[in-house]
């Protein structure tokens, strides 16, 4: 889950940076048309994702990732330009989810302001658990984005975080949590607390994905709520 950067608008939709092969040839195009092509995209997508987290973007090198996935090096080129597609098509990924459940916690007017932010920690929280992989990658390499791609990240960091300071100082508003907090501390510490779990949770462990998210969404509740 992207952490906050500064203040921007949330907006959704796909990227606006230069998209790489995998997500701009026409589906009518060469394989994709029959989906073996576009299936063969997915398994050099994720065979990446894997590498990126157990070797890191740096070490991992094209020829590296054709040879895992069962082609040759000339072969990828027909789906990617280059190793930054692929990082930058994960980082993307990541963001349509925040983008959505965002816009979801945002949305939920029958909820109060703090506990629209509360809805957003859980349902984040169960994602990032059950995409281990995927999140690793994202928080580790990002910043490894140049140009107008690692622009775009950026910017779609900033509209996450504004969209959820906008959630805390309604809820400053509505007298939910206490009126001298500082936002920003509380804004970090909540992603703190959403992002960190990648680092130590393991799928079947003793802790469901559902306990963790619930755990995590009282410590913020308790974190905020003002006591009257």
């Amino acid at each position: 889950m992207p952490g906050s950067d500064a203040k921007a608008s949330v907006k959704g939709g796909r990227s606006q940076a230069t998209s790489a092969k995998i997500l701009s040839k026409p589906a009518t195009d060469g394989p994709k048309a029959s989906g073996r092509g576009a299936n063969r995209a997915q398994q050099i997508i994720k065979t990446a994702e894997v590498m990126f987290h157990e070797r890191g973007y740096a070490e991992t090198s094209m020829d590296d990732i054709a040879r895992a996935v069962g082609i040759l090096k000339g072969s990828l080129y027909y789906y990617i330009n280059s190793k930054d597609d692929l990082l930058f098509h994960i980082a993307s990924a990541v963001h349509e989810v925040v983008d959505e459940k965002t816009a979801e916690a945002v949305g939920r007017t029958d909820l109060s302001p703090l506990h629209r932010v509360l809805h957003f920690v859980r349902s984040q929280i169960e994602y990032n658990t059950q995409n281990v992989t995927q999140m690793a990658v994202y928080h580790h390499e990002w910043r490894r984005l140049e140009g107008e791609r690692l622009k775009e990240i950026r910017a779609r960091r900033r509209a996450h975080g504004a969209a959820m300071t906008g959630l805390l100082e309604q809820a400053k508003a509505a007298a939910e949590i206490d009126p001298d907090m500082n936002l920003e501390l509380a804004l970090n510490n909540i992603f703190a607390i959403t992002i960190w779990p990648y680092t130590w949770y393991r799928e079947g462990g003793s802790i469901t994905p559902e306990e963790l998210s619930e755990f995590c969404a009282n410590l913020v509740y308790n974190g905020l709520v003002l006591r009257k």
